[in-house]
């Protein structure tokens, strides 16, 4: 529980509050409880006042405050002259918007940005930004006004067609929601942020969104599919290409969510007088995507040699030419699998979380949040402006109606001029002569005052004439705007002829391309490597590297007790496969093993090791050095096979098929171990071989490889040497191919000792092996000599 204090109370007021607790009185509350009316109380500010646009305007009310204040406060239309930014954003804060300028100008630039709106609402001049990412100018710095297409979100405001509401200290009145004339919603696209829900919504063409109203309103049950006929999609200010299936983008605008992928559109250069092959234009790019951060990306693929085929790279775009990023290959390169590449490491590609979420009316005019498919979009955006324009005649009407009521009491007095002149001048003052009007002519207060406040030379026998004609003209338009009030027939062709003229005044051509998810290609990354012969270096302590020409193993430079583990020859298109004492395989592109004549990187940087496990042996996948995976009669896996062996004296064959494919950071089980044991060997064996086994206590056994049993998967193995004596353990193991073949080891005394296949027969796995010394255990096994490739004799 916690507790408050209620407010001190004047003394004026009443010794208690409306609960019934005394001015000093502490409540006990329940902090759950108020934290959740807190916190709702935040979200719902956050929702309604900040984040999500209004259906009827698509405007946020930072938003709306701005174009409010510049329009009807500052006069800033098209044909005005520019004010400075500061100015408008000081008017904003000060009167409607008390947030803070840093806010109102972020979304003032958003607003002038022709890269981020479809149809700019802010004429800006000066530095409000740019596709290449750089900042806006302060805002004394710029100046701005409104575009001819901003005034038509506001244009009606002098109908009284909106509901007003007062700012934040009731000196003033602000709009509750702009009559816009078009469906800036969807025309400009928003993005938003709110508490558990966000909006990002593309912008989209005046004309198809126009044409798809137009459809609706003849059609209020038509479907988004058919309505999409008339919208093809998002249409982004900058162009690029829609790869998304038109039946996607269907789900997506009848679901008001989903994912609609972008990409860049390329051509080749033809500034010159003929196609230049070798050059690549990208002339439009994904909504959003910045030119500076991606020319940034591309550089850094060009100079890390990860797309040979690019040469150079450059920034060619201007006013004259627009968007121009310029590409050049390398002769005889295929441009599709360049793009392809860079669609996939690059923002060329994109894919925009469509959410249709926004503010909408419910069935009593409270606005809510929902998120809604493309249908009820502009059916919402529709009644309302049925709703605005009706209310617009009805203010006409009643300005009509006024005019009328006033222009028949001129013709009126016109019949009696000279009494009511004689009237007028024999009477003591205005209030007496309205008097004596009324009672000398069938007219009322209005009209009374309305003649005593004209000239009354207005009523001679010259101006009579144009009275009547303008008395006429009003009641020929109050006619016939009563007419379209009584017809909503005739009220929505209204909607629908206004919309047609500000699609006809300021509609323009589509600049995103559709396409289909046909085109994007799959992307092969061996396509982009160059087959370079290499050498993989591993240490005892996990470091690896890779090298072209190795002279001598002992000229390889190493951190201070450490020692070369193994060498493998390989290609750059290759893998290594490395194994680590827990039972883990991790394999890794070669091309991901950092290139270095120094100590290289710890192979933890690029995979995840358990704590304490050390790589114990590492395999190439290159088929010149590593046998290509074959089926074996009678065995569940393909060879070639592994020997595995661990500690507690367990011994496996499994296949290397599993690990020749790039793992993840975890890696893949090759062997199951159980607590307290740990693999000590891991080696390429075949069937005909035969294998040492020896222990700490100095316990040998030679057995064929051939007993055993291949696993399918991961598993614990069978027993290979059986170990009797207390704190011993299997130091490794020796495949045997040759007679010639020994195994050596170091014992406790420091001497180097061999054991010779002719010595110890071979006989079945699992027993205890022989006893090679009765006075001395044995510490380690020597590691054979490494035997480097002289690449000018393997084939490539």
């Amino acid at each position: 529980m916690g507790k408050r204090k209620a407010t001190r109370k004047g003394p004026s007021q009443a010794d208690a509050d409306s609960n019934g607790h005394a001015p000093d009185e502490i409540q006990f509350v329940s902090i759950s409880e108020e934290t959740r009316r807190r916190y709702l109380n935040y979200a719902m500010s956050v929702i309604m006042s900040r984040a999500l646009p209004d259906v009827r305007d698509g405007l946020k009310p930072v938003q709306r405050r701005i174009l409010y204040v510049m329009y009807q406060e500052l006069r800033l239309t098209s044909d005005a002259k520019y004010k400075k930014c500061a100015k408008i954003c000081g008017d904003t804060t000060g009167n409607y918007h008390p947030h803070g300028t840093a806010a109102v100008y972020d979304a003032l630039v958003r607003l002038a940005q022709d890269f981020t709106f479809r149809e700019t609402l802010v004429d800006g001049q000066g530095n409000f930004g740019s596709i290449i990412g750089l900042p806006p100018a302060a805002e004394r710095y710029t100046e701005a006004r409104l575009t001819p297409i901003a005034a038509e979100l506001m244009s009606e405001l002098r109908y009284q067609t909106v509901e007003t509401r007062p700012n934040y200290d009731a000196t003033r009145d602000e709009p509750v929601v702009l009559p816009s004339r078009f469906p800036n919603l969807l025309v400009n696209g928003t993005q938003g942020i709110a508490v558990g829900m966000a909006t990002n919504i593309p912008p989209h063409n005046l004309r198809e969104i126009i044409k798809a109203c137009l459809f609706l309103i003849d059609n209020p049950e038509a479907s988004v599919a058919q309505l999409m006929r008339s919208v093809k999609g998002p249409d982004f200010p900058l162009g690029g290409r829609i790869v998304t299936d038109r039946k996607e983008l269907r789900d997506i605008y009848e679901e008001g969510r989903g994912s609609i992928k972008v990409r860049a559109e390329w051509r080749f250069d033809t500034q010159g007088r003929k196609e230049v092959k070798n050059r690549l234009v990208i002339y439009s790019i994904p909504y959003g995507v910045e030119t500076g951060p991606l020319m940034q990306a591309i550089g850094e693929i060009l100079h890390s040699r990860k797309l040979p085929q690019l040469v150079d790279i450059a920034d060619e775009s201007d006013d004259n030419h627009g968007l121009r990023l310029v590409l050049e290959l390398k002769n005889g390169s295929d441009p599709e699998a360049v793009m392809t590449y860079l669609y996939k490491h690059t923002n060329l590609e994109q894919n925009f979380g469509y959410n249709a979420t926004c503010l909408v009316p419910d069935e009593h005019g409270v606005l809510v949040p929902d998120r809604c498919p493309l249908n009820r979009l502009l059916k919402y955006f529709l009644d309302f402006r049925f709703e605005t324009v009706r209310k617009r005649f009805e203010f006409q009407l009643a300005q009509l109606e006024k005019r009328i009521h006033i222009l028949n009491g001129f013709v009126i007095v016109f019949d009696g001029l000279d009494r009511a002149i004689k009237i007028i001048r024999g009477s003591s003052g205005k209030q007496d002569a309205a008097e004596k009007l009324m009672a000398e002519f069938p007219l009322d207060e209005i009209q009374t005052n309305a003649i005593l406040e004209l000239q009354l030379y207005r009523i001679s026998q010259l101006e009579i004439g144009r009275i009547r004609e303008e008395l006429a003209e009003k009641e020929k338009e109050a006619k016939r705007i009563r007419s379209i009030l009584k017809s909503d027939k005739k009220l929505w062709g209204v909607v629908g002829k206004e919309l047609q003229e500000i699609s006809d005044e300021y509609g323009s051509k589509r600049r995103t391309t559709l396409g289909s998810a046909e085109e994007v290609a799959e992307f092969d990354p061996q396509a982009y490597i160059l087959r370079e012969n290499t050498n993989v270096v591993i240490t005892t302590d996990g470091w690896i590297r890779r090298m072209g020409k190795i002279s001598s193993v002992d000229k390889l430079r190493l951190r201070e007790g450490d020692e070369v583990l193994d060498v493998l020859p390989t290609s750059t298109l290759e893998s290594v496969i490395f194994f680590s004492s827990d039972g883990t395989a991790h394999t890794l592109p070669v091309t991901e093993i950092p290139p270095s004549t120094g100590y290289g990187e710890p192979l933890a940087k690029h995979v995840r090791l358990s704590d304490g496990a050390n790589i114990i042996a590492a395999v190439s996948t290159d088929a010149r050095f590593t046998p290509e995976d074959t089926e074996v009669a009678d065995q569940p896996v393909p060879a070639p096979y592994l020997l595995v062996a661990t500690a507690a004296g367990q011994v496996m064959r499994v296949s290397l098929s599993a690990y020749r494919t790039a793992s993840t950071k975890n890696g893949r089980k090759y062997c199951r171990l159980v607590s307290g044991d740990r693999v000590v060997h891991v080696q390429l064996v075949e069937e005909e071989d035969t294998v040492f086994l020896v222990s700490r206590k100095a316990r040998l056994i030679h057995f064929p490889v051939g007993e055993v049993p291949v696993l399918a998967g991961a598993g614990k193995g069978v027993k290979g040497l059986k170990l009797s004596d207390a704190g011993d353990e299997v130091l490794g193991a020796q495949r045997l191919t040759r007679p010639s073949d020994v195994l050596k080891v170091i014992n406790d005394n420091d001497k180097e000792l061999s054991f010779g296949q002719m010595k110890y027969s071979v006989t079945s796995r699992g027993g205890k092996g022989v006893k090679t010394s009765q006075r001395t255990g044995l510490q380690r096994i020597i590691r054979p000599d490494i035997n480097l490739i002289d690449w000018a004799e393997v084939e490539t």
